[in-house]
């Protein structure tokens, strides 16, 4: 009998069920790696209760892309400890990573856990707070991803929520000037297209409809294994398969946007025609500071390619307002590229300094409030943009899978089509879970009412 199985034996005799919470900030790829960590506390006989409550013990599974959220990280840290001060609180991910000597100093903290001993969490849990002061578990860089162990204990969970993160790789290489994740992630690493495969087919078998390829450079899946795959065999194997589910590209660098990839999606079965990509910047001098591997031409030329190539495809971007060296020229540019574009949205970020990066100490700072009138332009743009999309939808039969809750504002069912338009509908509940043919008849801010025979 192993250590670990000793001591939550005695805990369970002795006190019933640890109760531990859990708050996740940033990425999918973290929220992926949360409901790994969840799955290991129900296995080691803990019982999840929300951020709320008062717990035997918190986890925060932090986010460290901006100042911001690792602000947000600490304020979580002292809060879970006014929840409880005897609880033992477990600060780990990126924020953790990148930054365990500032975590260690707060008094509210027992254990800093790195990225690659997020498998640790249960473990600590039953140990309980450590005698000796704050305990620090980080590698310099992190290895391996953490992958889900299916035991059937996410059916609940999946029968809830229709969509889940499949997460197939982890890391980056590519050093954005403004991006500190290569060092809170390490080395680009994927699981094998076959440990994909498996878990996917477990995800089906539990009812999931929709799962979503997630990891922190998607581009680089299989560069790694030997011989390397591509993110183009990962997809072609997934549509052999041919599960009676669907699957949705989280994010992907423009320049890994190949004519091959469009082809895949033009044909694809089960793949959403739907593509999310990172321009950041639309003028050239800025793309070039950011350290990003594209200009604004190609970038053009990727999206018109994409939009000709596959019937209704939805193109999304994420877009940065501020930027050094970004003046009135520079950013036109990049609205005008924007506004000239058939893009279906946009994800709006005004740029924050992250210490330790080269954006952070670069000339040309932008001044606040600058970048905030920057950013409300463009998020007028994305209103514009999502709207003109949806327009073009009026009329037509979608197929749109409806998710688990039902939309607060309307009381009706709401749910996706396949290339990221959000529907509601007035139906019954036992059409959760299902991917229904619906009439998309008016037009709203926030998606398009749709009809269900």
């Amino acid at each position: 009998m192993s250590e670990t199985t000793e001591v939550v034996e005695k805990t369970q005799k002795s006190q019933g069920k640890k109760t531990v919470a859990m708050q996740t900030l940033g990425c999918r790829s973290n929220q992926y790696d949360s409901s790994a960590i969840d799955e290991s506390l129900t296995e080691a006989g803990l019982s999840s209760v929300p951020f709320t409550e008062k717990a035997d013990g918190y986890v925060i599974n932090t986010c460290t892309v901006t100042g911001k959220t690792d602000s947000q990280s600490r304020q979580l840290i002292r809060k879970a400890r006014r929840k409880n001060k005897d609880a033992v609180i477990i600060v780990t991910g990126c924020y953790a990573q990148v930054s365990s000597a500032e975590i260690s100093e707060m008094g509210e903290v027992d254990y800093v856990l790195g990225n690659s001993h997020k498998n640790k969490v249960a473990e600590c849990i039953i140990k309980g707070r450590p005698r000796e002061g704050v305990k620090v578990m980080v590698e310099v860089e992190p290895s391996s991803p953490l992958m889900l162990r299916r035991k059937g204990k996410l059916k609940e969970e999946t029968n809830k929520r229709t969509r889940i993160n499949l997460k197939v790789q982890d890391g980056c290489e590519r050093h954005c000037s403004y991006c500190i994740i290569p060092r809170a992630r390490g080395r680009s690493r994927s699981v094998s297209i076959s440990e994909a495969v498996k878990e996917a087919r477990s995800f089906v078998d539990e009812g999931t409809r929709e799962m979503i390829f997630t990891g922190i450079h998607l581009g680089g899946f299989g560069l790694d294994h030997d011989p390397p795959n591509t993110i183009l065999d990962l997809l072609k194997a997934f549509e052999k398969e041919n599960f009676p589910t669907r699957f949705r590209i989280s994010s992907i660098d423009p320049d890994e946007v190949t004519t091959e990839l469009i082809e895949v999606l033009k044909n694809a079965r089960t793949i959403c025609n739907h593509l999310h990509l990172p321009l950041q910047s639309g003028d050239d001098k800025i793309l070039g500071l950011m350290n990003r591997l594209y200009t604004a031409d190609e970038f053009r030329a990727i999206v018109t390619n994409a939009v000709n190539g596959v019937k209704d495809i939805a193109v999304g971007i994420d877009v940065m307002a501020g930027f050094p060296g970004e003046g009135e020229a520079e950013f036109e540019n990049t609205y005008n590229l924007i506004a000239a574009l058939p893009l279906a949205y946009l994800h709006v970020f005004p740029f924050s300094k992250r210490a330790e990066t080269p954006a952070a100490v670069m000339s040309e700072q932008v001044r606040e409030p600058v970048i905030k009138a920057r950013a409300l332009r463009l998020r007028e743009l994305d209103a514009y943009k999502r709207e003109a999309f949806y327009e073009q939808a009026l009329g037509s039969e979608k197929r749109v899978l409806i998710e688990g809750a039902r939309d607060k504002k309307t009381g009706f069912l709401k749910g996706r089509t396949r290339n990221y338009i959000p529907v509601f509908v007035d139906g019954s509940d036992n059409l959760i879970g299902e991917e229904v043919i619906a009439e998309l008849f008016e037009l709203r801010t926030y998606g398009m009412i749709g009809r269900v025979d």
